[in-house]
């Protein structure tokens, strides 16, 4: 039923306006990691390849618009979001560990170096943390798009003998595609990956971007929230694992330490910082998505003080949000005093619901601690949201990819000395590999201890050197001390 809300022609769901859902095509991602099933494989690329050529991603600065005002991708509403983006960085960095695709590639670098050049917002302390803001507007001088759209005439001077070529490629002309302007897009271009490649190309649009920068920009949104700022750094960290990026890993690092510093208050969390006040009592969203970017900083580096904060974040969303009565968690505290009705959300829209990702977390929580508490209380939640009526089912997507992971995922865990070379090649292995989203992957001292239930409780080193476990359930493989074993190990699943 999921494939017949996708517009065969144009990919995304049929008709207009057109939104990117990310958590949507995610879960059709993993319908054909786990099904293999080509269907949900087109729907998710042909997607990806309109979103990625089409005047919705801004072909100059990099990033994409909030949403298509047509079904063609073309017309975008021009507001920048920061979970928009974040969404798609780490939808594209999944889809690329399988497809490779050089456009991916390139719209992911293209997408973080916008967001840190023109999103970020620090208050210039010595550690050097800094917050992603909320958005930019779609509007400069009082007028939608004028930022980004362009006149052949203005390409022409700008370009000399160069602007024919970009025209062409661009979609320029002397007429434009939206009230007499041009919207830059590559869709429908027979190939894209030249494009891309082109150094000529990639000189114009240099040349644009300058010009461009000269123009009074739109206005930007400079809060700093917690739960979009929980969405960014997960999606940096999966980025950067992905695509071999310690400087995206080192920038989500300074977006959690801004978040849990600048915006805690005891083992709270305020849900906005601006100006360098935060205020407003953090929401069950903040709580979800902070925890999941802990867990995904902890996978990444191995620190500990990352686990440890995303347990006690869900320590304490489970004191002010938990329903003890009926599972499931409130959008609101216990404690807030300006709600008349707490709701219990679990329906995806723009971003996904906490509930469905506080699932997520909690699994994770439960396959690296051994800790059974963990899997119960996510249990009970995907129990509480449950049903089998497909329309509804559709709604949930990010419940659904949670509930496969809770009862799906792979663990992998690499006992050795953190920094050994032979760690570190294992380490990059799973963070490579195509299954790397619905594995649980930890990095174990060889004197660390781990509850009994767990089950690499007893694993260790063998022979003095590092080896690497894959787990499902309670059953663990032999002991893996070459990193091409591992890599087959991990491809057969």
């Amino acid at each position: 039923m999921a494939l017949r809300l996708v517009d065969p022609i144009r990919g995304g769901t049929a008709g207009a306006p057109k939104f990117p859902q990310p958590i949507f095509f995610r879960l059709l991602w993993r319908a054909w990691r786990r099904t293999r099933a080509p269907m949900f494989r087109e729907a998710v690329t042909l997607t990806l390849n309109e979103l990625c050529t089409g005047g919705i991603y801004d072909h100059l600065g990099g990033g994409f618009a909030r949403y298509s005002t047509d079904a063609q991708w073309l017309v975008p509403h021009f507001e920048k979001m920061l979970y928009d983006n974040a969404l798609l960085i780490d939808l594209l960095s999944e889809v690329w560990l399988e497809t490779r695709s050089p456009l991916y590639a390139a719209r992911v670098r293209e997408s973080i170096t916008w967001a840190l050049a023109e999103m970020t917002i620090g208050d210039d302390a010595a550690d050097g943390a800094f917050g992603f803001t909320s958005a930019l507007d779609a509007d400069s001088e009082g007028v939608e798009g004028k930022y980004y759209v362009w006149t052949s005439a203005e390409i022409d001077a700008l370009l000399d003998d160069g602007a024919v070529a970009f025209k062409r490629a661009y979609g320029v002309t002397p007429h434009g595609n939206w009230e007499g302007h041009s919207i830059l897009n590559l869709t429908g271009h027979p190939n894209v990956e030249a494009v891309i490649a082109d150094p000529a190309l990639a000189a114009s649009r240099t040349v644009l971007a300058e010009a461009r920068a000269r123009r009074i920009p739109p206005g930007r949104d400079d809060k700093v929230l917690a739960d979009w700022n929980g969405l960014m750094i997960s999606a940096l960290v999966a980025a950067a694992n992905t695509f071999g990026e310690p400087g995206w890993l080192h920038a989500a690092r300074a977006a959690f330490s801004f978040v849990a510093t600048r915006m805690r208050n005891g083992d709270r969390l305020h849900h906005v910082w601006r100006a360098g006040v935060a205020r407003h009592p953090g929401s069950l969203d903040d709580y979800a998505n902070m925890s999941r970017a802990a867990l995904a900083l902890y996978s990444a580096t191995g620190d500990a003080p990352y686990l440890e904060q995303a347990r006690s974040w869900v320590a304490t969303a489970n004191r002010h949000h938990w329903d003890a009565a009926q599972a499931g968690w409130f959008l609101s505290a216990d404690d807030t005093t300006d709600v008349l009705v707490r709701a219990k959300p679990i329906n995806d829209n723009a971003v996904p619901s906490g509930n469905g990702t506080m699932v997520e977390v909690l699994a994770r929580l439960w396959l690296l601690t051994g800790e059974d508490a963990y899997r119960d209380q996510a249990e009970a939640a995907a129990q509480l949201f449950s049903g089998d009526n497909p329309q509804y089912l559709l709604s949930i997507p990010g419940l659904l990819s949670s509930a496969e992971l809770l009862q799906r995922a792979l663990q992998v865990i690499v006992v050795g000395d953190a920094g050994d070379p032979e760690v570190e090649a294992l380490l990059d292995v799973v963070r490579g590999a195509p299954s790397a989203p619905l594995v649980v992957l930890s990095q174990r001292a060889p004197e660390a201890e781990l509850p009994l239930s767990h089950p690499a409780a007893s694993k260790t080193m063998v022979q003095g050197r590092p080896a690497a476990y894959l787990c499902i359930g309670q059953t663990c493989s032999p002991p893996l001390q070459d990193a091409d074993a591992l890599r087959e190990a991990l491809a057969r699943g």
